[in-house]
């Protein structure tokens, strides 16, 4: 076959209540890592593209110490698309992997309107290896106002029927609000999908304010039918995690959009299911010839075990 199948265990189950949520610091940390201060590595630059968003862009990282991170900015960003990251690494040696994830993303407005993409780079392996780095995005198919969020604090929705049942969803915020000395910065710190017991789906994200001022922003969310392949994910326990590889992860400037369909719901409890985390992987076999992989965990956040089919949809970077 060509996904094998590893479970992890990890903890804790999460509420899908719309609400306001307010965080103790108004800084969104970087899943622990340290990073340089500044504004970023210039991803256009890397990319050579001079003028609005193409379509097509790629860069490559340079050598990443193992366990480093990058911050990398992409300028003039659409103020009606969404963004996604792939990563073709290469590098990795005869007895181990080159792996690299996007450890977070998140989307600023400068003051006088310009939008910026920022994401982390992280590489997750035991080697110094580097990767290119695949931006695609989509233009939204539907967008709404967060309303105010002060800084520190989170917001998060609701999209009720999201189909078709074979159907990813990507979403972006572009901000607005930023001052002369603050800019306006807005994350989606993550995203879920949910099945109520009628059956019906739902796609549920968070936005939070992880800049030094209050600001609004809008939510730009779009949809992808582009399917690569779908399998089940079997019964996951809650607060459990199972994760796969999708070998011969070709072709290498494919970057993938992972989503969930749940399935289990039952009386009033519905099942709720999480694309926790992603990477992406070179590996060098046995007989020399080398491969991506794409790594990806899904978590039960909800208070039932229930089950779900995976949909390992893609992009064109």
């Amino acid at each position: 076959m060509r996904k094998s199948r590893v479970a992890i265990a990890l903890t804790g189950a999460v509420s899908l209540i719309i609400a306001l949520v307010t965080f103790a610091s108004p800084a969104a940390a970087a899943s622990g890592d340290s990073v340089p201060p500044g504004e970023g590595l210039d991803a256009r630059a890397a990319a050579g593209v001079e003028s609005s968003v193409s379509p097509l862009a790629s860069w490559y990282s340079g050598s990443v110490a193992a366990g480093a991170t990058q911050h990398w900015t992409w300028n003039n960003a659409s103020l009606t698309s969404a963004y996604q990251v792939g990563l073709s690494p290469t590098g990795a040696s005869t007895s181990a992997v080159c792996q690299f994830r996007v450890t977070r993303a998140w989307d600023l407005q400068r003051y006088g309107g310009e939008r910026e993409f920022h994401f982390y780079l992280k590489n997750v392996g035991s080697i110094a290896c580097g990767t290119t780095v695949l931006l695609s995005s989509m233009t939204a198919s539907n967008t709404w106002s967060t309303g105010g969020i002060e800084s520190g604090a989170a917001k998060s929705w609701t999209w009720n029927n999201a189909n078709p049942l074979t159907a990813t969803h990507l979403v972006g915020v572009s901000p607005a609000g930023a001052t002369s000395s603050n800019a306006c910065q807005l994350e989606v710190t993550r995203s879920w999908y949910v099945q109520q017991p009628g059956g019906e789906r739902e796609f549920h994200l968070t936005i939070k304010n992880v800049g030094a001022i209050a600001c609004t922003g809008n939510v730009q969310l779009a949809r992808n039918t582009a399917a690569n392949s779908s399998w089940s994910t079997g019964s996951i326990s809650v607060g459990a995690s199972k994760s796969w590889t999708w070998n011969n992860a070709n072709p290498l400037d494919r970057v993938y959009l992972p989503g969930l369909s749940p399935l289990g719901a039952v009386g009033s409890t519905p099942c709720q299911l999480q694309v926790s985390q992603t990477s992406y992987q070179q590996r060098i076999n046995a007989n020399g010839l080398t491969e991506r992989e794409f790594n990806l965990t899904v978590t039960n956040v909800g208070s039932r075990a229930c089950s779900g089919t995976v949909l390992l949809n893609y992009l064109t970077a």
